[in-house]
């Protein structure tokens, strides 16, 4: 035994170095001169997403990480979960976001036109302009019409107690030093100890926002945008309270989940006065709504105006309109945070119900949404997590629950290594894969934008 213990132990920092360097090769390049979106951001996977969906390239689930790692993130799955865990949050330590001095000097304005060139260069019938979640992208898909957020995420690297809410900001307001000021420009200094605690520990994230139409998204839509089309305008209204820390820099403590915004300021008081603004992930700026609308009667574009109080809503409409379109009876593809595939479902016509994160909220939605029997069959896909926050769903539950409601569940995520299983975007996309060849329409569906206006 001993012998066998000290063969183990001198594995260990080999492997551990080989997992480093993978963790490396998957996480944002370290040297990058330009700051660029993090790829794992909401906003930036709905763009690829939606892209890839209307045609151009993309490699769906598997964009933040290159085909060679798949076998050793399935060898590193099959390791005790301490040291699985210990591995991947050493490689987040130097992989995740940028170092300091790539903030030097930048412009916040310059990676809106990185969303517009994911988009092939033809003409389009519709742009969907807002909202950045999972339903929203799966409307434009099945619109086939580009997507272009408010927002992008960036992350400055630190290691802190994620709990130390001081040096958090602290690292933001560093990184924000070099950024060239505009007033149409804003920065929410995003703070969730309890979902993003891994995250926390490492980065200091933030996200940059846009109160008036970028200039490459204008450029864009006045190109690709056929005379007379539909700008669809998804507003997003969610609120959480925030804190100025400086004119046009905020901070937002917490966000969407089953956590309530007032049990996170009790458990983390902010450093100022509470005001109630649109949340930092979901929420539309009002300014940057007008802002389109205006632009579209500028110009001649039709308005579709899409305001809800919740991205749930999105995730609701977005079942309703591939219905609408004719997808297949009784079947549903219930995805989830940026664990989702916006072509599967208009190639197979699987009606997406997107959730929002793996949390107890967005449980209680999809549970309350399938009441009725209209679902007989559920494909389920859930987002990892390698810190499990408190208020997450395991898969025992969603089975029991969904059984209870009649409805069959089909994994195509693989809950036996549930909830940080470090292989599942590989496991994921081949059975998506799978079930794509399997499910292929003759024809894609597809909706137009005057008969998404029809829809209750």
């Amino acid at each position: 035994m001993a012998i066998f213990d000290e063969a183990k132990r001198s594995r260990v920092p080999r492997f551990s170095a080989l997992v480093g360097a993978l963790l490396l090769m998957v996480g944002v390049p370290m040297g990058a001169v330009a700051v660029e979106p993090l790829p794992f951001d909401s906003a930036a996977r709905a763009v690829g997403e939606v892209a890839r969906a209307l045609g151009a390239p993309g490699r769906g689930l598997l964009e933040p990480y290159p085909q060679a790692a798949a076998p050793f993130l399935w060898l590193l799955r099959c390791l005790p979960r301490e040291w699985r865990l210990s591995l991947i949050r050493w490689g987040m330590s130097f992989s995740l976001g940028y170092p300091l001095p790539a903030f030097a000097s930048w412009d916040p304005a310059e990676p809106f036109a990185q969303y517009t060139a994911r988009y092939l260069k033809r003409r389009y019938d519709a742009v969907v302009l807002g909202d950045p979640s999972g339903g929203t992208a799966h409307l434009a898909a099945l619109l086939g019409a580009p997507l272009l957020p408010p927002c992008y995420l960036l992350g400055a690297r630190h290691r802190i107690d994620p709990d130390d809410i001081d040096a958090y900001i602290a690292t933001a307001r560093k990184a924000l030093q070099g950024m060239r000021r505009r007033e149409d420009i804003e920065v929410i200094v995003h703070y969730d100890p309890l979902h993003d605690r891994d995250l926390v520990a490492n980065a200091a994230l933030f996200r940059v926002r846009a109160l008036d139409l970028p200039a490459a998204y204008r450029g864009f839509i006045r190109e690709r945008l056929r005379p007379g089309g539909t700008i669809v305008i998804a507003e997003d209204t969610y609120t959480w309270p925030q804190v100025e820390l400086t004119p046009g820099i905020w901070l937002q403590i917490g966000g969407l989940g089953d956590v309530p915004p007032e049990e996170y300021l009790r458990r983390f008081p902010p450093p100022g006065e509470v005001r109630w603004r649109r949340e930092s992930e979901w929420g539309t700026p009002e300014p940057f709504a007008l802002a389109a609308e205006e632009f579209a009667r500028e110009h001649g574009f039709r308005v579709l105006r899409l305001a809800f109080a919740h991205p749930d809503c999105y995730s609701a409409l977005a079942f309703r309109a591939h219905r609408a379109a004719g997808a297949r009876e009784g079947l549903a593809l219930l995805d989830c945070f940026t664990t989702m595939d916006a072509r599967f479902c208009v190639r197979t016509g699987i009606a997406p119900l997107h959730l929002v994160f793996n949390t107890r909220d967005s449980f209680s939605f999809a549970l309350d949404f399938l009441q009725g029997g209209q679902v007989r069959k559920v494909f389920l896909l859930l987002h990892p997590s390698y810190a499990a926050p408190e208020d997450l769903v395991y898969p025992a539950e969603w089975e029991d629950a969904l059984g209870e409601l009649g409805i069959e569940v089909e994994w195509i995520t693989d809950p036996r290594h549930f909830p940080d299983d470090p292989y599942l975007p590989f496991y994921a996309a081949g059975r998506l894969s799978e079930l794509a060849r399997e499910l292929a329409l003759p024809v894609p569906l597809s909706l137009s934008a005057e008969a998404l206006a029809g829809i209750p």
